[in-house]
């Protein structure tokens, strides 16, 4: 399962994924499928031994040594942009980097995050792993809610297709 992950995160996959399910989990909302709002936030997740030292940090204000979670949502939850940083990285200096992510391509989203036990803590060895489980554990959240919202409005031959990724 590793592998396929690995792979799939090098090629760009998981990015793929989630940016099409984020759009039909979006317009199954009755929403555009691009947000033109964002909320910023962060989260200190303990690292393991995995964790490279190089990567890792000392967030001091709640003790915790590991890395930290920037995410940017849209006012449904749904990630728009996620960077890992070591935990000694502030929220100003990542925000610069995050919002340009953000134009380029909350707390209740932190706790369906969290609700996935391979984001308890912080298991993988490159930041870049880190972030694309972020979007994976997303990507589950997003088609746990789009099975619900099928559910409800009947057969799949009255919806859209889910929408091909715009060219940036």
């Amino acid at each position: 399962m590793h592998r396929f992950f690995t792979r799939w995160r090098r090629q760009g996959l998981i990015d793929e994924f989630h940016d099409r399910l984020r759009a039909a989990t979006r317009d199954a909302e009755g929403r555009d499928a691009e947000p033109t709002a964002g909320v910023i936030d962060s989260q200190s997740a303990k690292g393991t031994s995995a964790v490279e030292a190089a990567t890792s940090g000392y967030d001091g204000e709640k003790k915790i040594k590991g890395r930290k979670r920037h995410i940017v949502v849209d006012i449904l939850g749904l990630i728009l942009a996620v960077m890992v940083t070591p935990a000694s990285t502030g929220g100003r200096d990542a925000a610069q980097d995050l919002l340009s992510q953000a134009t380029s391509r909350h707390h209740r989203t932190f706790a369906w995050l969290t609700r996935s036990r391979r984001l308890a803590r912080d298991y993988e060895r490159l930041p870049a792993s880190s972030e694309a489980m972020i979007l994976w554990s997303m990507t589950m959240v997003m088609a746990r809610r789009l099975c619900r919202h099928r559910r409800r409005t009947g057969p799949a031959s009255a919806r859209a297709p889910i929408p091909a990724k715009r060219a940036a």
